[in-house]
């Protein structure tokens, strides 16, 4: 591992690829700062990019991206209490009241702290992680990856927002969208209604455009004319003494530790993560009430949360090919895109971009760092000005990644149409990352399950005969009828 990690920095440390991982974080912090756009539509943008690039100069730049998008949330978080992502909400509770004290500067240097502390603690946790789970990955049947994938969908579906049920209807709809096509086993035409374009299925990188780029903005319209109204005038990060932070090791270490796990469960991703952290440590303070009215605490748990799960998710997408939240996703779109196979033989077939990755992650948090304090300024004026100024460049590079994946216009009109899908889903509670994961989970289910099956004789006893598998059916029992317990407990307590 050690060997790997030091090629891994070897490659990061070359000028190209090091320049593209800081221009990454700096459009990363960019985004998350503006209310209306987010890490996985700033990535989708950089899809045509990544195409003229190889894998790791083109991941980099995601992670960057990636990494960047969580600290500039909370700039907009805490000046104006409209959080730039969605995980930043919570840092609005007591950044936004320290503003209107006079404190922003020092609110945004504990939020900048903490999101570099929150990320190292987690990449720590991953580089130790993804090359032992990987190690036994690298032992899984076709049926152990089959019941991963599938405990991969309902994880997502009992964990995303909502009810389990709008997670499995749209994990459903993505696994139909993922069927269409030819079948790789039979030769069998699949839903293409005649059409030659969808014989070799729905475009992936059309509907990552659609259901992540597409759908954000159509859902953000209202912000064209928008500008905003900063609370403060003075506009600069002050870092809290070495010795204060310290103090502040419970609210840190808390947000460190539940960034890193949650983060490594499919679809909780950071919104999860922030609010677990925020409740923990308001709940164990010594002085709960201060807490939602300028409480430094209160910024450091969801902070160092929020970068924490960087390295979490890491973990699920590197060993499993499972994404553990919409950003991932997408990079695991662009790992197919490159032509190799995200899930249990990537550490064998392409170590060297994973170790890359490892690494970038780490330098993207350095530069994190360095960029929010150079360059806090710049955010600012950015956040100044009209979104209508925004929203048509997204619009434009959004269908360029679109066409660029075939070099013609039916990913575009793809797009188009899953775009305005997908708005319609969201606007309704569904969320858009269950479709995704549908469409990337649906293709490794299917060919597993009748992998495995053909190598059973057609028993299905198969996916029942080791230990592993037992629990992993378990897991999957457990959590189906848990939400089935929890909706009848709701359904109990509204009819009272």
């Amino acid at each position: 591992m050690l060997e790997g990690l030091i090629g891994g920095f070897a490659n990061c440390f070359e000028p190209f690829n090091l320049l593209l991982l800081f221009l990454g974080t700096f459009l990363g912090l960019l985004v998350g700062a503006l209310p209306g756009l987010s890490s996985p539509m700033a990535i989708i943008i950089l899809l045509p990019v990544t195409y003229s690039l190889d894998p790791l100069p083109a991941l980099l730049t995601m992670i960057g991206v990636y990494v960047g998008t969580k600290l500039g949330g909370s700039f907009s978080a805490i000046l104006l209490r409209t959080p730039g992502t969605p995980a930043g909400a919570c840092t609005a509770l007591d950044g936004f009241p320290m503003a209107e004290k006079g404190q922003s500067a020092l609110a945004l240097g504990y939020a900048t702290y903490s999101s570099f502390f929150g990320g190292a603690t987690s990449w720590i946790i991953a580089v130790t992680c993804i090359p032992f789970i990987s190690s036994i990955a690298l032992k899984s049947s076709n049926a152990d990856i089959a019941l991963i994938a599938i405990m991969g969908l309902v994880m997502v579906s009992a964990f995303t927002r909502g009810s389990m049920l709008k997670g499995f209807i749209g994990v459903s709809i993505g696994l139909l969208i993922g069927a269409v096509g030819m079948d790789r086993t039979d030769a069998i035409e699949r839903f293409t209604f005649g059409s030659i374009d969808l014989l070799s299925g729905v475009p992936f990188a059309a509907a990552l455009v659609g259901l992540f780029g597409f759908a954000v903005v159509i859902s953000d319209l209202s912000l064209m004319k928008s500008s905003s109204q900063l609370v403060a005038t003075k506009f600069k990060i002050e870092l809290p003494s070495t010795l204060d932070f310290l103090k502040r090791w419970r609210a840190w270490s808390v947000g460190g530790f539940f960034g890193a796990i949650i983060g490594a469960v499919p679809g909780v991703g950071a919104d999860g993560a922030t609010w677990l952290s925020y409740g923990v440590v308001k709940n164990n303070s010594k002085n709960p009430d201060n807490f939602g009215k300028g409480e430094p605490d209160g910024v450091v748990a969801p902070e160092t949360a929020n970068n924490g799960t960087t390295g979490g998710t890491m973990v699920p997408m590197l060993t499993l090919g499972i994404p553990g939240d919409a950003s991932t996703a997408i990079m695991i779109g662009a790992l197919y895109l490159h032509g190799l196979q995200p899930g249990v033989t990537l550490m064998k077939t392409g170590a060297e971009v994973v170790y890359g990755m490892l690494a970038g992650l780490l330098l993207a948090g350095v530069f994190m760092f360095v960029i929010a304090l150079g360059a806090i300024r710049f955010f600012v004026y950015v956040l100044r000005q009209h979104r209508s100024i925004l929203f048509p460049f997204v619009m434009i590079f959004a269908t360029m990644g679109a066409y660029a994946s075939y070099n013609e216009f039916f990913p575009v009109y793809v797009a188009i149409f899953l775009g305005v899908f997908g708005f319609f889903m969201e606007e309704r509670g569904f969320p858009v990352v269950t479709i995704v994961l549908g469409v990337i989970l649906g293709p490794i289910i299917e060919y597993n399950t009748r992998a495995a099956l053909q190598l059973a004789d057609a028993n299905w006893f198969t996916f029942v005969d080791t230990w592993p598998r037992l629990i992993m059916i378990g897991i999957i029992v457990f959590l189906v009828f848990n939400e089935i317990r929890q909706g009848l407990i709701r359904q109990k307590i509204s009819k009272q």
